[in-house]
């Protein structure tokens, strides 16, 4: 035994303090920062899950009829790049 240390007794600690050589660890952070490094998606909140619930995806996208379709005039500042031919 004289290469351990000698057992201290058990102190009275007031509820929540760590004793001095825990104190540092905390293994849920340290899961949490072990998870973002990683790349793992966090957990969703529950505002994000209802959310979710009721998302209704991606839209099928609409297009006009070919006669509906007409070319649209420039945005003012565009014409520098726009160089039409008239014809």
């Amino acid at each position: 035994m004289s290469t351990e240390e000698p057992r201290r007794e058990k102190q009275d600690r007031p509820l929540g303090e760590l004793r001095p050589d825990d104190r540092g660890h905390d293994e849920v952070r340290e899961a949490l920062e072990e998870g973002i490094s990683l790349g793992e998606a966090r957990p969703l909140t529950r505002e994000e899950r209802e959310a979710a619930a009721h998302d209704k995806g991606i839209s099928e996208p609409v297009y006009a009829p070919a006669s509906e379709r007409v070319p649209k005039p420039p945005a003012p500042g565009d014409e520098k790049f726009v160089q039409r031919k008239d014809d």
